[in-house]
């Protein structure tokens, strides 16, 4: 008896415009740099994948910022926060 064939189901999420292009930028540069073809799928994965293990590492200040962000519904990026990120998990 063969099982059941479950149809996979597609997802979709919104994001904000300002998110959006900083991961077509981080896209962009896998691209650049791999020589490989990047799905948006795949970059936000890794990304997810890097902030649910980066967890680990983040003060009680850090969780505050998170926190904050979400209570007042606004997003605001700037290199150094990036930059920031990067050097903490290069640090570990």
């Amino acid at each position: 008896m063969t099982a059941p064939v479950i149809p996979k189901s597609k997802k979709s999420i919104t994001l904000e415009k300002e998110i959006e292009v900083k991961i077509r930028k981080i896209q962009a540069r896998l691209i650049e740099k791999t020589d490989k073809s990047w799905s948006m799928s795949m970059v936000l994965n890794m990304l997810v994948t890097g902030g649910l293990l980066y967890t680990k590492k983040m003060s009680r200040s850090d969780w505050q910022k998170i926190r904050n962000t979400i209570e007042q519904k606004t997003v605001s990026f700037d290199d150094s926060l990036i930059t920031d990120f990067v050097k903490k998990i290069g640090e570990s």
